[in-house]
């Protein structure tokens, strides 16, 4: 599933309550000023077909967005931090177009990745008519850590071609049991591997720079693979072993306090 620019966190003056005191103001993000949103229905595979997002000179543009992601990237959550939502927020996808003019195009321009990604809570707030409140529960997640023997992959070179201090996907694919990385934060990896498997994963493998790696395992429900038009006589090992074997990373089972944005409202867009 390639990503190109895509997505994390920040706090945003929305409507969404919090039932804790509000944070310190901060200083006020651009608003886009024209926002699209149109349901896709012609994407093969809908929510499970290529999802494409990018950051334009002037805006964002995606493609078989489930709403779902969308409200994870903007609130910069891992899979299982979003609760109480509608079947359709995982299941409708759709194309959206969003973008600054005037003034905010030159603001726009200085944002750093996260803040980017802020600026989604204003499509899901006017267009998805988006209400939520942030708790924190006791939820199962998987602990990611570095396993013995440490890392078996390398830190990438600088890329001028980043936002400056991003540590988000960097050139990022996903597929059917194949994940390909170049210069991608381990806390990306953990968000995207967190929809692989249905729970939040925690990050303890305290990795902070960009990486370049390759991961390949065989989904449980997927068919066997096949190689030269037979069955693969070594197919990939499940997904937890790849991790380890793979990329000297592990996975375990835990539990922990986790953020959650619960969903109290939300509706499908009207078509623009």
């Amino acid at each position: 599933m390639p990503v190109r620019r895509t997505l994390l966190l920040l706090a945003l003056a929305v409507p969404i309550a919090h039932p804790q005191a509000p944070p310190a103001a901060t200083a006020p993000l651009p608003q886009f000023d024209v926002i699209s949103v149109k349901p896709n229905k012609t994407t093969p595979g809908g929510a499970y077909g290529l999802v494409t997002t990018q950051f334009t000179a002037d805006g964002f543009r995606g493609a078989n967005v489930p709403v779902h992601t969308l409200i994870q990237q903007a609130y910069g959550l891992r899979e299982g931090q979003v609760v109480d939502e509608p079947a359709w927020v995982k299941t409708d996808v759709f194309d959206i177009e969003a973008k600054v003019a005037g003034p905010d195009i030159a603001a726009f321009t200085k944002l750093n990745f996260d803040q980017r990604q802020a600026m989604f809570q204003q499509i899901l707030t006017e267009r998805f008519k988006l209400v939520a409140h942030r708790e924190t529960r006791e939820l199962p997640v998987y602990a990611l850590s570095v396993a013995k023997g440490g890392p078996k992959f390398k830190e990438s070179p600088p890329d001028p071609n980043m936002i400056p201090g991003a540590k988000g996907p960097g050139n990022f694919g996903m597929g059917m049991g194949r994940i390909s990385a170049h210069g991608t934060a381990i806390p990306y990896f953990a968000s995207m591997l967190s929809r692989q498997l249905g729970r939040a994963i925690v990050d303890r493998t305290g990795l902070t720079g960009n990486y370049d790696f390759t991961l390949r395992w065989t989904p449980d429900d997927a068919p066997p693979p096949l190689l030269n038009g037979a069955p693969d006589p070594s197919p990939p090992p499940d997904i937890f072993t790849a991790i380890q074997e793979q990329l000297g990373l592990k996975l375990e089972s835990t539990k922990a306090p986790t953020d959650v944005l619960v969903i109290d409202h939300i509706e499908r867009p009207s078509e623009n």
